[in-house]
């Protein structure tokens, strides 16, 4: 009798084991069969590049959040600084070469990670720190950028090899879906073989405790959020050589989305635990929720409702967690 009930609690623990590591891509895998089930638009091969395109602009700024939310920090600037970028890689096209308004952009992106991260790096912010600060300098970013363009929507040059970024092809692959993958591979490998990686899952997991072991915990701190702007930068390039324009407000809420694909990753609200390739997933199984309902008619509204009740959910699930 006592062995049975062994085996039992072993078979328990090896079926919690699992559910951890793999829940989230079986998650993913029975929301595919059920949307390809209630539609069969879903599952051909024209709306499968539609949804990799849809989810590589959250996808990249999701990888920068990945490094952040690991590390114990959010950045709520992340959407603002896409849309800093953006005015910027479009505006100085006017009088400008590509390749250096490109480069401004991403300077921008840089800059904006370096502040949040010096500072969070200067106070040793908790999480509570790091949304005031983030959301002070969100408020920030998003000025400037209004005062850049008036206000108004900015066209883009027309340039072929800016343009390329959003909509050309690397083989079948589209460039976006591309460039976050790769963005993915990268981010992978620093965060599982190196020190780097280690020292970000050792700050989540206990600041003081890192510190005291000799990880330049300040230095850590400062480069996962500047990982962060440096990859709202990309975004922006993404999205802006997409739509041939940009907007000073194009970046709004797109914080959230990155911040829900990465929780909904099983990446902890309290830092130390997480994975790229689990943030991955979590950013497929957003994209297909938010195309089926695309593909139902659901409205912004009804869709916002849908995502917020996600956050909820993953919260509640990493606070039992």
């Amino acid at each position: 009798m006592s062995e049975l009930v062994r085996n039992i609690r072993k078979s328990n623990i090896n079926i919690s084991k699992l559910a951890k590591e793999y829940g989230i891509l079986i998650a993913l895998v029975v929301l595919v069969i059920l949307s390809s089930i209630v539609s069969p638009v879903f599952f051909t091969e024209a709306n499968m590049l539609n949804i990799l395109r849809q989810v590589s602009i959250n996808g990249i700024l999701a990888v920068g959040m990945t490094f952040v939310m690991i590390g114990g920090g959010f950045d709520l600037s992340v959407g603002s600084t896409l849309s800093l970028a953006g005015v910027i890689v479009i505006g100085m096209q006017r009088n400008y070469p590509v390749g250096v308004a490109i480069i401004a952009a991403l300077l921008v992106g840089l800059l904006v990670g370096v502040l949040n991260g010096t500072v969070m790096a200067v106070i040793k912010g908790d999480n509570g720190d790091a949304f005031m600060i983030t959301f002070g300098t969100q408020s920030l970013i998003a000025a400037m950028a209004l005062l850049y363009t008036g206000g108004a929507t900015l066209r883009g040059s027309g340039s072929a090899s800016f343009n390329f970024i959003g909509k050309g092809f690397v083989g079948p692959i589209p460039m976006p879906v591309f460039i976050f993958l790769i963005l993915v591979g990268i981010s992978h490998f620093v965060l599982t073989k190196t020190k780097f990686g280690r020292g970000v899952y050792s700050l989540g997991g206990n600041y003081e405790a890192s510190r005291l072991s000799g990880i330049n915990v300040k230095f850590i701190k400062a480069v996962t959020y500047t990982i962060a702007g440096l990859c709202a930068a990309i975004a922006a390039m993404v999205i802006n050589s997409r739509t041939m324009g940009a907007s000073p407000i194009q970046g709004v809420m797109y914080e959230f989305d990155a911040i829900t694909a990465v929780v909904v990753g099983g990446t902890s609200l309290t830092g130390g635990e997480g994975s790229m390739i689990k943030t991955l997933i979590g950013v497929l199984i957003l994209g297909t929720i938010s195309n089926v309902m695309n593909i139902f008619g659901f409205s912004v509204q009804d869709q916002y409702i849908v995502k917020g009740l996600i956050i909820l959910i993953a919260v509640l699930l990493d606070t039992k967690k």
